[in-house]
């Protein structure tokens, strides 16, 4: 075998090996097909780039953008290595070109080329009589429909593979939970593969999250976020129109600063000249959807802001992930609020539009993948627990986080011991969700906490209830401010169920638990009664509410069991519990005991890919 140490420091200019890269290469060049997941800036490349000078012969690597490819070839010529790409920024006779240059006997190199390629007219039989030593499938994730930038032209390139005689594959990504990554190992038919995860953990990145009562808060703290850091800056949204409206704002506020805007609504030369613009100015500021992501190697990127909440966790560690490449302090700040998850649900709607050969329970079935994983993204906002380790634990990584500078273990969110009074406060505000039963938002809990007389409050006859003014003490404002801040905490949250914007207010398990005192509220709430000059009011206790299910012994036997059975399955696919089914379709199972898959199916809150997922251990629970 070469001296991989020789080529690394004669061929890349390095003097070691980053963590787990030589075991990686050292696979590769025993023609073993490997899965490596590594983080933003670990060095993935070098995973490919290295073999490829070792063992000479045609490496094709597989990557999805065009300024991607112009990159690596460019700094793989400056150090005399062979690199050529074809892309649709060539003419078609450069293309051809191209491929009769690597067709040539004796050619040693790299060929990088869209996945796309492989299926055009006029190169299928030009890649099929390519004598191809390694093929590198770069940002992996796209190829599975669970992966969060999932890419159809990337589906077929097992098929491609095929055709190119199946040699050694390595495929690349920075982000892979489970799911994602057995998906790239059947979608690719790695044979036997090494996978090599090496950790999750960015300890130089600052995460932090904000909470919102009004949207329109985010533009005063974006422009105060960006005034404090004069590094080099992204802003993450949603829309294009926010990319816009944002661009557009900042151009006016930020004088001598670069503000570029970056969406797949522009011309192809326009963005390329924006990106040009942000990747060689210091400083600059580009505001942009998650079209703007793969292949940005800047390394000076000090702040990464969401303006916007992305769709997964996926999306948020990998955009968040261009900040800090260089090793040193970066701040990643998402800012949130409710609406946002409005439009992420009104993408999941979308899926499959004009798509008439998409199979209906397929899609049924991503629909629900995304609005689980949407809802793991909106927990990670809300909860006040540790960053890095709600991003590490969402990615099986088990590594303990240490010394961490996020937003809660700095103490940003001030959490401290939960005095007696605000432990009644948080119980009065729980109740009130729970009376009002998930039937309504958070103005009316306001109005039934401080007993606002409406005609809403007559007609559904909600002055009846003993929660009615139980904090008439506090005004309607302060109130409404703690409802937000218990929902945030997760004791409670909110669901717009009929997708007409209308969100409505729920407890949660854990809520009901601290309602019914067998639980503290989190510390995140010890500072949640805001401060008056002068005397302190203390507020009377309100009976809890009734117990969240009640039935004959039998059935709260089977009931327990579920539970215990859902709480396994939830540690087994790091989700939380009622994501897996919640307590009202858990006390359904218990009370009707299904006997078959079909009959679980039957319930609702179930259907058939939860059934799949799920169903089993239920079963297993009852019988």
């Amino acid at each position: 075998m070469p001296d991989i140490h020789e080529i690394l420091h004669n061929s890349f200019g390095l003097r070691e090996f980053r963590l787990m890269q030589r075991e990686v290469i050292e696979d590769v060049m025993r023609r073993k097909d490997v899965l490596c997941v590594m983080p933003t800036g670990a060095g993935k490349s070098l995973c490919y780039q290295l073999p490829a000078v070792a063992t000479g012969g045609l490496t094709l690597v597989v990557s999805p953008l065009i300024s991607l490819m112009d990159d690596q070839v460019r700094q793989l010529k400056e150090r005399n290595i062979p690199a050529l790409f074809i892309n649709s920024s060539q003419t078609p006779g450069v293309q051809r070109e191209v491929i009769q240059e690597v067709m040539q006997p004796g050619f040693s190199g790299l060929l990088y080329v869209a996945p796309e390629r492989f299926f055009s007219a006029g190169f299928t039989d030009a890649f099929a009589s390519l004598d191809v030593k390694l093929m590198a499938v770069d940002e992996a994730h796209c190829v599975s429909q669970w992966g969060h930038d999932f890419r159809p032209e990337y589906s077929r390139l097992g098929e491609a593979r095929q055709r190119l005689g199946s040699p050694p594959c390595i495929a690349l990504t920075a982000t892979a939970t489970d799911d994602v990554r057995e998906d790239i190992i059947h979608m690719l038919d790695l044979r036997e593969p090494s996978v090599v995860v090496t950790g999750f953990d960015r300890t130089n990145l600052a995460y932090e999250a904000r909470c919102l009562d009004r949207a329109n808060e985010k533009d005063a703290i974006l422009r105060k976020l960006l005034k404090d850091e004069p590094g080099s800056a992204i802003v993450y949204c949603a829309t294009r129109k926010n990319v816009d409206a944002i661009a557009a704002e900042l151009q006016g506020v930020t004088a001598g600063r670069v503000v570029v805007r970056y969406h797949a609504g522009m011309e192809q030369s326009d963005r390329q000249r924006s990106q040009e613009q942000f990747m060689r100015t210091p400083g600059a500021v580009a505001v942009a959807t998650n079209a703007f992501g793969m292949g940005i190697n800047k390394p000076d990127i000090r702040l990464v802001i969401h303006y916007d909440l992305p769709g997964t966790l996926e999306a948020y560690y990998q955009e968040a992930g261009r900040a800090g490449r260089d090793g040193l302090p970066s701040a990643c700040v998402l800012l949130y609020h409710f609406g946002d998850r409005l439009t992420q649900e009104f993408f999941i709607e979308k899926l499959g539009d004009g798509n008439d050969r998409v199979d209906p329970e397929r899609l049924r079935e991503m629909k629900s993948h995304a609005t689980a994983k949407l809802d793991l993204m909106v927990r990670y906002a809300r909860f006040a627990r540790c960053r890095r380790q709600q991003i590490l634990d969402y990615f099986g990584d088990e590594s303990q986080v240490a010394g961490c500078t996020c937003d809660v273990c700095r103490g940003d969110l001030e959490q401290g011991e939960v005095s007696d009074d605000v432990t009644v406060i948080v119980r009065k505000i729980l109740s009130a969700v729970a009376r009002l039963n998930g039937r309504f938002g958070t103005g009316m809990v306001t109005d039934v906490l401080t007993g606002t007389s409406s005609d809403r409050t007559k007609k559904w006859q909600l002055e009846q209830l003993t929660v009615f003014g139980a904090l008439k003490v506090h005004g309607a404002k302060d109130v409404q401010r703690m409802l937000h801040r218990v929902i945030e905490s997760g004791l409670a949250r909110q669901r717009d169920p009929d997708n007409m914007r209308r969100p409505i207010v729920e407890i949660t398990p854990q809520g009901v638990q601290v309602m019914k005192a067998a639980l503290k509220p989190p510390g995140i709430l010890s500072n949640l009664i805001p401060e008056r000059r002068g005397r302190r009011t203390r507020v009377r206790a309100v009976e809890p509410v009734d117990e969240a299910y009640q039935a004959d012994p039998e059935t709260q036997s089977r009931f327990e069991k579920l539970r215990v059975a859902r709480a396994d399955l939830a540690r087994e696919h790091a989700l939380p519990a009622y994501i897996i089914c919640n307590d009202k379709t858990l006390a359904t199972i218990a009370a009707t005991a299904p006997a078959t898959p079909e009959e679980l199916e039957m319930i609702k809150g179930m259907g058939p890919h939860k059934v799949r997922m799920y169903g089993e251990k239920l079963l297993a629970a009852l019988a």
